[in-house]
């Protein structure tokens, strides 16, 4: 194998297949990449046997082959050549030798045969996504997936596929997050599906600004076809918890507030909240939310007042304010609306403008008042 090509071409299609290798491993072979070269194509695979990214970039191309590089050596060497040309080649001991400027180096290899093979998709189903759709969806879900690797299928985002329409919901049992779009096109089966998150992530930092995103689903794979990346990965298998159950029904008590003002109020008051609870009350009345957090222990207090519409009862309910946070974080729009459970029931927040052909909700249980 032998090859010239920029560093910032090498460094890119580098930082696409990165972050799937895994931090730690058994398996020396998977803290490498993949270098695999056929005419002016580079191909470069990562893999942790879960999640597989595969890119491939024009280069100059002298000799065809193939060799396993640690991704950390690899990696870190590239970056400090920046705005040098690269010359790479392997020897007969893989090892991969690299010219750049005034500089040589040395990086020891493992045989290309040692590497792990992509998987292979008996195509199922195939799924077509504007890059938009798709990032609102990964952005909007995964923040809410459980981290409990005693229930595998939380610590995913359930997809369900039906005739027009797709369903994105994750939950750890503190929210709940529910996407549904109407506005998509599909005519196959019924289908459900688990993603890894790191699976989702790892679409999101390769989205293209414009296009559609095109995933082909196996019976226990998928692959998901990127402008400048091919994503593999395994789902997670399971049985998804059956969600609709828990959302509360026919809440009466509703409250609009200023989204950004809300968020404000809430980082506030939480400097004054317990850090092992977190928590924040609040006090929901006529024309005002109070929003108030108090930790006994060290002592102190913080209290915000701001200007809301509120239809029902008064009320007290505590909530995390870490959790809440994060929920309002996902409304793009100046008010939200918050269906008001009581000191036992979830709440439900959602935009008060909802995009069109979609129904989007959050639903956050309360905590118990100290």
């Amino acid at each position: 194998m032998r090859f010239s090509t920029s560093q910032s071409n090498f460094i890119e299609a580098f930082n696409r297949i990165a972050p799937a290798v895994p931090s730690k491993s058994t398996l020396p072979i998977l803290s490498n990449i993949l270098l695999q070269l056929e005419g002016n194509r580079l191909r470069m695979v990562a893999t942790d046997l879960e999640v597989s990214v595969l890119t491939e970039i024009e280069v100059h191309g002298q000799e065809d082959g193939a060799l396993s590089v640690p991704a950390k050596k690899i990696g870190d060497i590239s970056r400090e050549l920046e705005g040098l040309d690269l010359e790479c080649w392997m020897d007969e001991n893989n090892h991969l030798l690299m010219n750049a400027g005034a500089g040589s180096y040395k990086v020891p290899g493992i045989s290309a045969l040692e590497f792990p093979n992509l998987p292979e998709i008996e195509e199922s189903a195939k799924v077509t996504l504007s890059t938009d759709k798709m990032d609102g969806f990964i952005r909007r879900l995964t923040f809410a997936v459980s981290k409990d690797e005693l229930r595998p299928a939380l610590t995913g985002v359930f997809f369900q596929l039906r005739p027009n329409e797709i369903r994105g919901v994750a939950t750890d049992g503190h929210r709940l997050v529910r996407i549904v779009d109407q506005s998509f096109q599909y005519d196959g089966d019924p289908r459900e599906l688990i993603f890894p998150v790191k699976a989702l992530e790892m679409v999101r930092r390769n989205l293209p600004e414009e296009g559609d995103v095109e995933i082909n689903i196996g019976a226990n794979q998928v692959m998901i076809k990127l402008e400048d990346a091919t994503l593999f990965s395994r789902l997670i298998e399971g049985k998804y918890p059956h969600y609709e159950s828990v959302i509360p029904q026919n809440i009466e008590d509703r409250l609009i507030v200023g989204t950004e003002d809300l968020i404000r109020a809430v980082k506030r008051a939480a400097i004054f909240s317990n850090p092992i609870s977190r928590q924040v009350i609040f006090k929901v009345e006529a024309e005002k939310l109070e929003i108030t957090a108090e930790d006994i222990e060290l002592g102190g207090q913080g209290k915000e007042v701001i200007v809301a519409s509120y239809n029902g009862s008064p009320k007290e309910i505590g909530y995390n304010a870490n959790y809440i946070l994060e929920i309002l974080k996902q409304i793009e729009t100046d008010e939200l609306r918050m269906d008001v459970g009581g000191t036992t029931q979830a709440a439900i927040i959602k935009p008060t403008e909802p995009a069109e052909g979609e129904d989007f909700l959050m639903l956050i249980m309360p905590v118990r008042l100290n």
